[in-house]
């Protein structure tokens, strides 16, 4: 979350499209809610045992992570 704040605050957008549409209620309240949302699938995943999907989620939110940098770099750097 704390690169997705620091992306959105130096001029970087929200990609996902409902994360986009949460950050209408403002940026923090809206990752607050899609971090609600995410939280409350993984609890569901490991009620039933569905480990293979939260390692899964685990690479993708690793992956969002470093795109993350990527724009924090590419947007400090032109700055």
């Amino acid at each position: 979350m704390a690169t997705t704040v620091i992306a959105l605050s130096l001029g970087g957008a929200e990609n996902n499209p409902l994360v986009a549409h949460f950050l209408s209620v403002g940026p923090m309240g809206g990752l607050l809610i899609s971090k609600a949302v995410v939280i409350s699938i993984a609890v569901l995943g490991a009620f039933f045992k569905k480990d293979q999907g939260i390692r899964k989620a685990n690479l993708v939110f690793c992956a969002i992570v470093a795109w993350n940098l990527s724009v924090i770099a590419r947007l400090t750097l032109v700055a």
